[in-house]
Order: C-alpha cells, then sequence, then structure tokens
C-alpha cells in the first residue's frame, strides 16, 4: 500500500528559525521568505516554545546557543511538539560531541556558523524529506507489523506463517536440511465457548500462545492459523523430534483448565499433527500432510481412554485407508462445523460404548467399529435441514422420513472412506431397535451387529442426559429408568443390563472420591 505523503508542498511549509542575533536573522527570514509563505522568527528559546505551542511547523532551525536557555532544550521540545517536522541545529562550535548532543536532542542535521543562508534552505529540505522518508519507513513497519500479528493473542498470523514457511522449504532444499511442520487444533472450542463464555475461550487462546512461546524457540516459529488451530515450523528438526516437543506442548496445554459458573471444570485439550518435508512437496502440502495427521488423531485419540482401544487402534488395518485420510478429516470437520452438540454427543457416547466394550472383552473388530464409527455415527445428518434437526416438538410424517434417511446417508459417506464393513454398519444401523421396529433396515435382535447394538444404548443414554438448547437434559436416575424400560424392545436387554451397572458404579465411584 503506498503511504500518503505526510506534509504540504515546499512552497506552503511552514519553518521556525529560532536565532538570538537580530542581523543574522532578519537575513535568514529574508533568504528563506524568498522560497516559503510562511517563515517565523524567535529570538529566544521562550518565544519559540510560545511559536511551537501555538503554531505548526514542517521545519525549524534553532541555534544551540540563546540567551534564556540551551537551544539543545528547544530541540528536545521542538522535537516532542512537532515530532515530523525536519530540525537543523545551529551552532558556533562544530565538533563530534556538539553533534551527537544535536541529534540526541532530536535535530536531523546540524550546520555550523558562519553559513550561508541559501545552504540552510537546502539543509531544512533534506531534514524535512529525510524526516518524512524516517515517518514513511516506520509507518511502514508498523503497518507489516500489524499485518503478520494476530490481533487478539499477540502471535504471528497465516501470513507470516506461510511467507516464514515458503523460505523455510526453499532453504532446507538448498542446504539439504530436515524441516518438520506441525499442525495443532483445540479440541471441541465451540463447546468450551459455550461452557465458559466468549471471553473466556479468548484468554484460553492467548494462554495456549503463551505455552507455545515458552516452547517453541527460534529459529522455529509458530503461528494463529485459524480460530483455534496453530501451525509450528520447525527448520533443521527431524519428524520424531518434532513429536517429542508437540507431547511436551500437549502436556503443558493440558494444564490450562477453565471453570464455568457452575465451578465445573474443564482441562484444554489439543490434537497434534506432525509431517516433514518430502522431495517434490510444497508448503501448502507439507501444511495439509501435517493437517491430515491432526485430524487422524482427533478422530481417533478420544476413542482411545483405555488399554484395550489402543490395542485395536494400533492395528495398521484398524485405521482407514491410507489413501482417504483427507476424507476423514473433512468428514470429522463436517460434524464440528455443524454444531458443538453433534460432535460433543459423538465423543461421549464413543467413549461410553467403549468403556462398556473394554468391560465385556469384546474383539478387536468390534472395538474398531465403536473407536472409528462412534465419532462420525451422526454424520448422515449434514443433509438434514437445521428446522428438522433442531425442532423442539414432534415431527411431522414428512420430517420424520427425512430424518430417517441420515443413518443411510451416513454409511454411503463412510463406504466411500473406509473399506471396513463393521464401521459402515454402525453408522448405518445405529438406529435399529431389539425388536425390529427401528430404521432404517427394521433388524431385530442379533441381526444388529453386537458393535451397534451396544453402540445403540451408549447413543440413548448420552442423549437423554445432554442438555439442548430447548430442553435439560435428564438426570442419572431418570436416564437408567428409560433404558432399564427399553430392554427388549429398543434395547439388548442382556446389554441394557450391563451398561446400566457400568453406569451406576462409575456414579458411586464419583460420589465416594467427591466425599
Amino acid at each position: 500500500m503506498e503511504l500518503t505523503h505526510w506534509r504540504e508542498p515546499r512552497g506552503t511549509m511552514r519553518v521556525l528559525v529560532v536565532e538570538d542575533d537580530p542581523a543574522l536573522g532578519r537575513l535568514i527570514q529574508l533568504v528563506l521568505g524568498q522560497h516559503l509563505a510562511e517563515v517565523r522568527l524567535a529570538r529566544s528559546g521562550a518565544e519559540a516554545i510560545a511559536e511551537l505551542a501555538t503554531g505548526q511547523f514542517d521545519a525549524i532551525a534553532s541555534d544551540i546557543s540563546l540567551p534564556d536557555m540551551s537551544g539543545l532544550d528547544v530541540i528536545a521540545e521542538a522535537r516532542q511538539r512537532a515530532p515530523a517536522a525536519g530540525i537543523v541545529a545551529i551552532t558556533g562550535f562544530v565538533d563530534v560531541d556538539t553533534a551527537v548532543r544535536s541529534m540526541k536532542a532530536g535535530a536531523d542535521d546540524f550546520l555550523g556558523k558562519p553559513f550561508d543562508a541559501e545552504i540552510l534552505w537546502h539543509v531544512l529540505n533534506k531534514a524535512a524529506d529525510n524526516r518524512a522518508r524516517q515517518i514513511a519507513a516506520e509507518q511502514a513497519a508498523v503497518y507489516r507489523q500489524l499485518a503478520y500479528t494476530d490481533a487478539l493473542t499477540g502471535c504471528p498470523n497465516r501470513r507470516f506463517i506461510d511467507e516464514f514457511l515458503a523460505d523455510a522449504v526453499f532453504r532446507a532444499r538448498e542446504e539439504g536440511r530436515q524441516l518438520s511442520v506441525a499442525y495443532l487444533d483445540i479440541d471441541n472450542f465451540k463447546l468450551l465457548n459455550d461452557f465458559v463464555g466468549h471471553e473466556e475461550g479468548d484468554r484460553v487462546l492467548q494462554r495456549v500462545v503463551r505455552t507455545l512461546e515458552r516452547h517453541v524457540e527460534p529459529p522455529a516459529q509458530f503461528a494463529r492459523f485459524g480460530g483455534d488451530e496453530f501451525v509450528v515450523v520447525l527448520p533443521g528438526w527431524t519428524e520424531e523430534r518434532a513429536r517429542r516437543l508437540m507431547e511436551r506442548v500437549r502436556r503443558a496445554i493440558g494444564q490450562i483448565e477453565v471453570v464455568n459458573g457452575a465451578r465445573v471444570t474443564l482441562p484444554t485439550r489439543i490434537s497434534v499433527g506432525v509431517a516433514s518435508l518430502r522431495e517434490g512437496q510444497s508448503p501448502r502440502d507439507l501444511v495439509a500432510e501435517a493437517e491430515d495427521a491432526m485430524y487422524l488423531d482427533k478422530a481417533v485419540s478420544p476413542a482411545m481412554v483405555t488399554a484395550a482401544m489402543e490395542r485395536a487402534i494400533t492395528q495398521e488395518d484398524a485405521l482407514l485407508k491410507a489413501g482417504n485420510i483427507k476424507a476423514l478429516r473433512n468428514l470429522v470437520k463436517a460434524i464440528d462445523r455443524r454444531d458443538s452438540y453433534t460432535r460433543f454427543h459423538s465423543d461421549h457416547a464413543t467413549q461410553l460404548a467403549i468403556r462398556l466394550g473394554t468391560e465385556l472383552g469384546l474383539d478387536d473388530g468390534a472395538m474398531q467399529a465403536l473407536a472409528i464409527g462412534g465419532p462420525i455415527h451422526d454424520l448422515g445428518k449434514i443433509v438434514v435441514p437445521d428446522e428438522i434437526l433442531r425442532k423442539p416438538g414432534p415431527l411431522t410424517l414428512e420430517e420424520r422420513r427425512a430424518m430417517e434417511e441420515h443413518p443411510v446417508m451416513g454409511a454411503a459417506i463412510t463406504a466411500a472412506v473406509t473399506d471396513l464393513d463393521s464401521v459402515v454398519n454402525l453408522v448405518r444401523h445405529h438406529h435399529e431397535r431389539y425388536d425390529g421396529e427401528g430404521y432404517p433396515g427394521r433388524l431385530k435382535g442379533t441381526e444388529v451387529p453386537l458393535a451397534t447394538r451396544l453402540f445403540t444404548l451408549a447413543d440413548a443414554y448420552s442423549a437423554m442426559t445432554t442438555d439442548r438448547p430447548y430442553r435439560k437434559g435428564l438426570t442419572l436416575e431418570m436416564a437408567v429408568e428409560e433404558i432399564l424400560r427399553g430392554r427388549g424392545t429398543q434395547f439388548d436387554p442382556e446389554l441394557a443390563e450391563a451398561f446400566v451397572s457400568m453406569i451406576e458404579r462409575a456414579a458411586r465411584e464419583n460420589a465416594e472420591r467427591a466425599a
């Protein structure tokens, strides 16, 4: 952006001359008056300060030796009152010390006596031009700083890190060095904002930045990349070393806790992905690879709450096809964008289901279905209109038909991402009932896969106990009563008994810890 010149054309420049010698002062005024419309003359420091208080000047020439005060004090006052003016110090004793003191006081240049008044005109113009260029450079630096700084957190922004990464990639290839990138995302940040309010959410972002500042040291750099996303560029770092750093960052950020009005504490959690530069990879592709890894981390980490889950997930064929990691990222994003409730509910139901699956000793295939299918089981709701999805009252027949399409749509999308039938079946059949009255397939009893029957319980319990904008969630006791009432009709009776036992046991343990 081109900066507007700060001062008026020279013909209208306003100049103040401070000179106690009447003859010299008058001569200077006459000569400068040939070039300028207004030249003011002050014969003492007091007069000069009075002129500065009432007028605006584009250039100032002041003798250092004045009858009532030091001309250096006048120059200092002039610099404070007229920061954009070019200032020239006039002295009869030209030496290095005088020059240095003049510059420290605020002068742009100095001129020794005797001098030709025409020379003063040129020196004043030079001082004014230099001051204009300096101010323009300072403004440009400020604009550049603003352009590369995140306003909320004060850390570098996406524009900065994009340019820094492009340079880092070039240098890494030129010098044959390693380069790693980490992509961080604050988990469930929308829900956190709902939990504690946006002001506290902003403070969490600021505390995350302070944490990153403590861990990321130059030449590494980081930036806020999006609303709740950060990118770290690590020149010279291997991928393994970058992972170890990010684990330390994850633990440190996990210590950031927020408390809502009800004094409920919530930790701050992040998902992290790391990637290293490969041959022919562009900066954009490097960031995308790290982001893909982050979304994979986000997708599976909520589910990995038990050792059993680690056993299931670490098998190579338990994850989605490697070429479709980007698709998983977009599925999880779609859920997160839809509304905070859907993502929170999905994670909550998944954790409950995995806990019960672990207690019952489900095989790896079933645990994979829960871990991967649970977080995206409501994916099909992205095709359901908001007015239906969030309708507080009963649905019409037409609205119910639209709602009942979401498991089929979700399964179709999921099938394009994973070749695990157990995952697709969980997404497709999580609304089936044990008595065969569910949808979309009206499957009955054990026709519904075990993992899906188990997840149906967790899904229903989470939905019943979670607050929604239009209603309060049920108490644990009320939800348990509903589960028991649905034995043999909506729910597998044996699984319902086991689920209720798990929920009541967890409630007793929590009460004992709180006592």
